[in-house]
């Protein structure tokens, strides 16, 4: 057998039916035989589980009971402890026997045990198989590892939709901040749904943008790019066109929406006072492994999700507004010291270096240029602070087309142009009622807001007309040359 060949489909029980129903369980056991017979031929298929309170529990066949077949149990499980028993049950009469543990986070919940009468029919492809069986089936196992042997009322009656808002309800507003409450939601919704993974994204600061909200620690929003997930990568309203909910059975580029790869997707939109406050997303690793009942749950706990969404929105807004306001404040006196400063500074490749460095205090930025008009209007000449290279020894570069050239000619007043991990804001340099080119400051992809213009605004009015000086005289005609005019006549 081809260690590739593809797991055969195995049945599942859905969340809300993993008791210690007899009837349930042997239904469930003869359909899991029944489905793997053909890939892991088998006379006997030994099923227990690895309750999360501990000991062992056999799921079937019950007539082992009265073999007392003694299992390996956490923490005593090893390919040593799993060869023991494989060879205990080769001495029973099965010459073939694979021993398989299920996992799930690590944490053993399961042991497969297929054994047969004929020998030489399990090799390493029959292994990989019984891997992929275990591997299947680890989900509904941590479901039922959790539930197994708790008293009757912790275990969920009725629908699983109104267990899971109750859980989800009672872990609400425990989190200190939206990554650990991704975390807790992630294993509230485990005995529910299949949530290997949980992603809750909220709108960025454009329309081409979301933010992975699972993922932030804390603080000001949009303060790591890794976690913006542009329209290029993934067009999430496309991907639930008119509905309310969204399905995918496989992933493909939709992947990408998580930070771990997934092929399953299922997930709901989060809407609070009638508008959308973000989506959550569950998923998994294998295709096809959620279905309308999943959904259903999903929608029921969205409210109660939706609302702590916005509250960790509306924290790390507020964060921003406050440094914002804090830097407003300072504003003032910058600019004071910046006016001197450039009044001050003879060399004009030292005033230009000074002013970067005091205004990247007041409106923090990575990198500051200046784009300068001389004698072509689609060409600039760009100037780094501090340059000391004359302005026509700097090569021209061409902006015709580009937003760059519209602001340098005083067609826009400004521009914010985003890229995927950076965001570069532009603003006119204006001397006399005249543009005279445009300076451009660059940080990361959500570095500036539109309240941040006015001040670049004004860093730039302060320095444009010292910029204006040096333009002139590299534009300047040159002195005429003595002795070209004809002598007066007496």
């Amino acid at each position: 057998m081809s260690p590739d060949r593809e797991t055969p489909l195995v049945p599942f029980l859905l969340p809300g039916e993993e008791s210690a129903d007899a009837e349930t369980l042997e239904t469930w056991y003869l359909a899991l035989s029944n489905a793997v017979s053909s890939d892991l031929p088998h006379d006997l298929l030994g099923v227990w589980l690895y309750p999360g309170t501990g000991g062992v529990a056999l799921i079937a066949p019950a007539a082992l009971a009265a073999d007392q077949l003694t299992v390996p149990a956490p923490p005593d499980i090893s390919p040593a402890t799993l060869g023991l028993l494989e060879e205990i049950i080769r001495d029973a009469g099965y010459p073939s026997v694979i021993a398989q543990v299920i996992e799930s986070d690590g944490r053993a919940t399961g042991l497969l045990l297929f054994a047969a009468l004929r020998e030489g029919i399990y090799d390493d492809g029959t292994r990989a198989m019984a891997g992929g069986v275990a591997a299947a089936l680890a989900p509904m196992f941590a479901r039922l590892a959790r539930k197994w042997g708790l008293p009757d009322e912790t275990v969920h009656e009725g629908r699983p939709e109104d267990a899971a808002l109750g859980t989800v309800a009672r872990m609400v507003g425990a989190a200190e901040n939206p990554r650990a409450f991704a975390l807790a939601l992630r294993e509230a919704l485990r005995p529910f749904v299949a949530a290997e993974e949980v992603e809750i994204l909220v709108p960025g600061t454009s329309p081409e943008q979301w933010y992975r909200l699972s993922g932030h620690p804390g603080g000001p929003l949009w303060s790591d790019p890794d976690l913006i997930v542009t329209r290029s990568r993934v067009d999430l309203p496309a991907l639930f066109g008119v509905n309310e909910t969204v399905l995918i059975a496989e992933a493909g580029a939709a992947s990408a929406l998580f930070a771990a790869p997934v092929r399953s997707i299922a997930g709901v939109w989060l809407e609070v006072g009638g508008r959308t406050a973000g989506a959550l997303l569950v998923g998994a690793g294998d295709a096809g492994r959620y279905g309308e009942r999943d959904v259903a749950l999903l929608a029921a706990i969205a409210p109660l999700v939706a609302i702590r969404v916005e509250s960790f929105v509306a924290t790390g807004n507020l964060l921003i507004v406050r440094s914002h306001l804090a830097t407003l404040r300072a504003v003032p006196s910058h600019l004071g010291r910046l006016a001197e400063l450039l009044a001050t500074t003879v060399s004009a490749a030292e005033a230009t270096r000074l002013f970067a460095a005091e205004a990247s205090s007041v409106l923090p930025f990575e990198r500051l240029h200046f784009a300068l008009r001389l004698a072509e209007e689609d060409r600039v000449a760009v100037m780094a602070p501090g340059e000391t290279r004359p302005l026509p020894d700097l090569p021209l570069t061409p902006v015709a087309g580009t937003g760059l050239g519209r602001v340098a000619r005083g067609e826009l007043a400004n521009l914010m142009v985003r890229a995927e991990r950076r965001t570069d804001l532009i603003v006119g340099l204006r001397v006399g009622g005249e543009v005279i080119g445009a300076m451009v400051l660059t940080g990361d992809a959500n570095r500036f807001g539109r309240g941040d213009v006015e001040i670049a605004q004004q860093l730039a009015d302060l320095v444009a007309p010292h910029l204006e000086l040096m333009r002139r005289a590299a534009v300047a005609p040159p002195p005429p040359i003595p002795g070209w005019k004809r002598a007066p006549k007496f």
